[in-house]
């Protein structure tokens, strides 16, 4: 019998007898994770689901009739777990039965649960959570005798249906990253054509990674690939002239292209190129608005204005207005982008974690090499400043109605982490650094044997504020997933009133995602609205002045852009009123009709009017909009915003705010503060204003004391510290944004050594503000609080002086905590140990032996104190705590050495001491420190054992053949297969020790024996090579060891078919998972599930198709296939089809599901569509995976295979 008639036989069975009449109608559900709704576990689908967090979650579906329910059909999500749920019936919504708390039968598909039959038009699955979370996962629900109704789906009403179209489509736009609509509704997009090629990726070249970690500018950058990349043959010869080298990186170019509707049938057709981007040191260009006739490009390491010189409508005059930025080659994707148009008459950018040095015109540098940042300038390009650092991706920035400043980071790469939404204010410091992608490659680890310390997970900086948060950071306002690209903000009146406070948010799933910002305190808190899907590869977002959402699409080599749009019903009233208006030119309107816009629904039209009167210099008649009471809220505030600006260039305008600071209504008085620190501290206009700010500070308001704290700050007030550190010590312990104004304001009121003063204070947040302001001033002072008694104000001046460029002064007296007894946080004891490490002097060396004679701290401590001795005379590259490159002298050894002397007894009693020194002499090779160990050679565990084979070998130890001959007799398998390695070093006969592995039983340590066997010259071995060769030719080779004898081979020069079953067999599944789990170039987690790796253990979005269990679904030849050819079989859901039907027409979107009887596809509008295979005449397919095979060495893509094998 063929699949699909079982198929059918099966479904007939489930449903039994159906009543024609019954119909699904209105589904509902107390909550739903977007992309997870309530629908989807009535589509038929098990590749979608309903989820919901919550224990009591509920989801409901209503019946066209009265029906009889005796049996459901359940299937849950994740079905290993155990959940609990009950049945509620009810005839009128009003009275409901339930049944007896159930439990699931942890079986995977639909389970039939029988119920004593009762009378139902409602129904409702009300779940309690699991035995490992409170999520609610549901794929399926289905009653029988019913069938799916015109009515299913979503409660009507409830939202307006949303209306996809492909705006624009031509290979000229292909990877388009971000999109900007003028006011005539030109789109500019940028096409990224250098991505991961010309613009190097360092995941794809990681034996540069500490090089890469050593450039500090762009200019080293550029010197450094003129003279490395010349003759490296993995560089294609792009200009042709017949020499690799970093020429060839200039041919592929980048650029911004204006599309263009001009004959207004509702697509653009019109292709015209703004400019290209393309020398050897050139990202990709991944920024692009429009502002009036300008537009701004984000291509690093340039931001740059274009403006319309000679007024065709085309605006060519090109200007870089800040270079500098992408010091490092760094990942692909982390770029210069997010270019927006702030409130305040500034333009802002993003930069992503690739580092800079800025130099501005006015001569100010800003140098973070291994940060990102958000960056601003005037709208002529002028006062280049960095806002904010430490950001990590934030692709997309957004301002809200009141000026405040959003950004979705795309983190996430590491196990347990999650993306950050950010809130972005003057000063703030988001905590990200470059450096911490690539602990792994950090030398420490090779010697103290344990994984490199992770600031960033193991210090849990990523997660919202907690009580032992890092000060110096402001923290995420929460944690979603996964990977953001696009971002914007709904102006107030684009889509929907029901939209219009709403922001939105593409990612690789083919929808949009909506969040809402509410205020919290002093920062805000977001809440996830439902979806809106469609679109393919989503990249960047923006709204056109039609009042529609428009995306860039990125991939499938025709470029296309998406517009997303509510049905004319449920539009915006006002969005008609607001695409006349922002076309017209502003300096032609009257002042009246400026001053009408400021009242405009739409943020765009406000703006218009604002930047005008300001260009203008309107001052008064901006203070009397401020002053109005019959003026709006959001009036006032661009009248203060406009205010604000001509006082930039203009001293005295903020005299006309003086009534304004009396206001009842706390936003005008937060931004009347918020201004007031932009104007020189020193004029006299700052005098006049601090008074209202002092007063401000006091406000009960916590964004009036935010805003005022700042600016008091930026006007170096002294007489406000008394203030400021009250705020600090009351609402900033409770609030992290209020302590970050307090320390911002400190910071300017109080010099360096009145900071360190407050070291006694009794409040433990003013001493962190003092500290984390001190660590701003880049101030030795800050040792003064190394005297406190509290370990988290240690820990924090400790970060202060040891982490990013530190404060070497101060190195010192950090050292000297290792002299105090009792110190047990982890975090705070790594950087004591490697202040001394770094201090490198005798003194600092004995403090390490003395702390390691006290025998106290954890063992990974004590790891780490030894093998900074150990490490002592040559120093790493890469710092031990941050994984910063740091280059030090070397050193006497002798010193460490005799240190290691004293310590040889405390070492030998402590069986992880005594690995660390093993490891030592393998990667140092130190001959002294194996004095009096190798008589502990048989009591040593098999693992020490290795350790020391190996250190032997590695200092040519005479006793070296002795321990040889003792470890090939040893019981474990591994320590027989250490000693064969160096069996040959060590003089002892091989071949007869191959041979007889070879001859054996099993298949462990073959694959390295016979690798061993192809490089003798006996001519026995070469007899027995020769065979093996030819049971690979006739498929008889183990397929355990196939791919070690095609390798050996191969480097003989004999030809065998590269066959992927090579990989199918012989890996370790211990390997596998540290690659799946670690990966930095793989980033399996990144995208796919495995148990509670890769994303919350519920329901949390995934970008790959979830792999607990896979082994027992899948075979190895698939699990080989997909990693390899990921696209030649797609999971249903997680991969793009193009494809052509045998009539001609072409239909793209997300292969929803594969059948032998249909192809579903979700296309770019969201809407389902099915197809026959018959009906499809070619079709291709993408999967967003890329093939293991050009990142992976094949071990590793084996060891892979053989973890994925053993999930089941």
């Amino acid at each position: 019998m063929n699949r699909p008639t079982l198929l059918a036989l099966c479904l007939i069975a489930f449903i039994g007898d159906l009543t024609a009449a019954a119909k699904l109608g209105s589904i509902k559900s107390s909550s739903e994770q977007s992309g997870n709704e309530a629908a989807q576990a009535f589509d038929s689908s098990t590749s979608t689901r309903w989820s919901a967090q919550g224990r009591g979650a509920w989801i409901q579906c209503e019946f066209d009739t009265e029906v009889e329910v005796k049996e459901v059909g359940i299937g849950f999500q994740a079905a290993e777990r155990n959940y609990a749920f009950e049945l509620h019936s009810s005839l009128d919504g009003k009275k409901w039965e339930k049944t007896e708390r159930l439990q699931s039968k942890s079986r995977r598909g639909v389970v039939n649960y029988t119920i004593a039959p009762r009378k139902a038009r409602l129904l409702r699955v009300t779940v309690f959570g699991s035995n490992e979370n409170d999520w609610a996962n549901v794929h399926t629900i289905h009653v029988p005798g019913i069938t799916a109704g015109p009515t299913s789906g979503r409660d009507p009403g409830t939202k307006p249906e949303f209306v996809i179209t492909e705006w624009a489509s031509d290979p000229s736009i292909a990877n388009t990253v971000a999109i900007s609509l003028d006011d005539e509704g030109r789109a500019y997009v940028t096409a990224a054509r250098r991505r991961k090629q010309s613009s190097l990726d360092i995941r794809n070249h990681q034996d540069l990674v500490k090089k890469d970690l050593s450039l500090s500018t762009v200019e080293e950058r550029r010197s450094w690939y003129r003279e490395y990349l010349t003759g490296k043959n993995w560089i294609p010869d792009r200009n042709g002239d017949g020499t690799r080298d970093w020429q060839d990186l200039t041919v592929q170019k980048d650029s911004v292209i204006r599309v263009t509707d001009k004959d207004g049938d509702g697509k653009g057709e019109i292709i015209r190129t703004l400019d290209e981007y393309h020398t050897e040191v050139t990202g990709i260009a991944a920024g692009v608005l429009a502002v009036g006739s300008d537009v701004f490009v984000a291509a690093e390491p340039d931001f740059l204005r274009y403006q319309d010189a000679d007024g065709d409508g085309f605006p060519e005059l090109r200007e870089v207005v800040a270079t500098g930025f992408q010091v490092h080659m760094g990942q692909g994707g982390h770029n210069l982008s997010g270019v927006t148009l702030g409130p305040d008459g500034r333009v802002y950018w993003s930069l992503g974690d690739k580092g800079h040095y800025v130099e501005t015109a006015e001569g100010k540098v800003y140098h973070q090499p291994n940060s990102g940042g958000i960056f601003r300038c005037e709208l002529d390009g002028s006062r280049v400043e960095r806002y904010s650092s430490g950001e990590r991706n934030a692709q997309e920035l957004a301002f809200d109605l009141h000026g405040n400043l959003f950004s979705m980071d795309n983190d996430g790469d590491y196990p347990g982490e999650k993306e950050r939404a950010l809130y972005i204010t003057e000063g703030s410091e988001h905590g990200w650094r470059l450096n911490w992608q690539w602990l792994r490659k950090q030398d420490f680890t090779r010697i103290s044997g344990i994984p490199a310390y992770n600031p960033w997970m193991d210090e849990k900086l990523f997660l919202p504020d907690r009580a032992d948060h890092a000060a110096y950071l402001t923290p995420t306002i929460g944690n979603f997933g996964p990977g953001p690209c696009g971002f914007t903000a709904n102006p107030g009146t684009a889509l929907s009133p029901d939209l219009s406070d709403c922001f939105f948010m593409t990612n690789q799933q083919g929808q949009v995602r909506v969040f809402r910002f509410t205020e919290k305190g002093a920062a805000f808190e977001f809440k996830e609205q439902a979806a809106i899907k469609g679109g393919r590869s989503n990249t960047g977002l923006a709204v056109g002045p039609d009042g529609a959402l428009y995306s860039a699409c990125y991939g499938g080599g025709k470029g296309s852009i998406f517009r997303f749009d509510v049905t004319e019903e449920h539009q915006h009233p006002a969005r008609k009123e607001t695409r006349e208006i922002l076309p017209r030119p502003p300096e032609k309107a009257t002042s009246e009709t400026l001053r009408a816009w400021l009242s405009h629904p739409d943020q765009r039209v406000r703006m218009k009017g604002q930047f005008e009167l300001a260009r203008r210099g309107m001052g008064s008649l901006l203070k009397d909009v401020l002053n109005d009471p019959e003026a709006s809220r959001l009036a006032r505030l661009h009248a203060i915003w406009g205010l604000g600006q001509i006082s930039r260039r203009a001293p005295g305008t903020l005299a006309l705010l003086a009534r304004a600071w009396s206001s009842s209504d706390p936003e005008v008085i937060a931004q009347c503060a918020k201004v007031a620190g932009d104007i020189p501290g020193d004029s006299e206009e700052a005098e006049a204003v601090r008074n209202h700010l002092l007063e401000a500070l006091s406000h009960q308001s916590p964004r009036v004391q935010f805003f005022a704290a700042i600016s008091l700050g930026n006007h170096k007030v002294r007489e406000a510290a008394p203030a400021l550190i009250e705020l600090a010590s009351t609402q900033g312990s409770r609030d992290p944004y209020l302590r970050h104004a307090a320390m911002m304001g400190l910071k300017g009121a109080l010099t360096p050594e009145q900071l360190a003063e407050l070291h006694s204070h009794e409040s433990r947040t003013v001493r962190l503000a003092s500290i984390v302001a001190l660590r701003n001033l880049q101030s030795p002072t800050v040792a003064s609080f190394l005297e406190d008694e509290d370990e988290l104000v240690l820990l924090e001046a400790a970060r202060a002086i040891h982490d990013d460029q530190s404060i070497p002064e101060a190195l010192p007296p950090l050292s000297q905590l290792l002299d105090r007894p009792g110190l047990t946080n982890e975090a705070l004891m790594r950087r004591v140990i490697n202040a001394a490490f770094r201090v490198g002097s005798y003194p600092a060396l004995l403090r390490i032996e003395s702390y390691l004679k006290r025998n106290e701290g954890s063992s990974k401590l004590k790891r780490t104190a030894l093998a900074s001795l150990l490490w002592w005379s040559q120093p790493p590259v890469l710092d031990a705590v941050e994984g910063r490159y740091r280059k030090h002298s070397a050193r006497d050894k002798n010193p460490a050495n005799e240190a290691l002397a004293r310590l040889k007894p405390i070492i030998m009693a402590d069986n992880e001491l005594r690995e660390v020194l093993l490891n030592g002499v393998s990667v140092r090779g130190e001959a002294s420190w194996l004095e009096g160990t190798s008589e502990h050679f048989n009591k040593l565990a098999p693992a020490l054992q290795m350790k020391a084979l190996e250190g032997m070998a590695k200092i040519n130890s005479p006793d070296l053949r002795k321990f040889v001959e003792a470890a090939l007799s040893s019981t474990d398998s591994k320590v027989r297969e250490k000693a064969r390695d160096y069996a040959a070093k060590a003089g002892v006969p091989m071949l007869d020790l191959l041979m007889g592995i070879l001859e054996k039983e099993g298949t462990a340590g073959k694959g390295k024996a016979i690798k061993q066997l192809a490089e003798d010259k006996d001519p026995r071995a070469k007899r027995k090579f020769a065979s093996l060769i030819e049971q690979f030719r006739q498929g008889q080779a183990a397929p355990e060891w196939k791919l070690e004898l095609w390798q050996a081979a191969r480097a003989n020069g004999i030809e065998l078919p590269e066959t992927p079953d090579l990989l199918e067999y012989g890996g370790d599944a211990q390997r596998g998972r540290a690659i799946v789990s670690n990966h930095a170039a793989a980033q399996c987690i990144r995208c796919h599930k495995i148990g509670k790796e890769g994303g919350k253990p519920s329901a949390e979005i995934t970008i790959g198709p979830e792999l607990t269990g896979i082994g027992k679904l899948r075979d190895r030849k698939h699990l080989v296939a997909s990693l390899l050819t990921p696209s030649s079989e797609i999971t249903d859901g997680f991969g793009t089809v193009v494809l052509k039907t045998t009539e001609g027409e072409e239909v793209s979107g997300i292969l929803t599901k594969k059948t032998e009887l249909f192809w579903t596809i979700t296309l770019a509008n969201g809407r389902k569509r099915n197809l026959r295979p018959d009906e499809i005449s070619s079709h291709i397919l993408a999967s967003t995976m890329p093939p293991m095979g050009a990142i992976l060495k094949p071990e590793e893509v084996r060891d892979i295979v053989e973890f994925l094998a053993s999930q089941k």
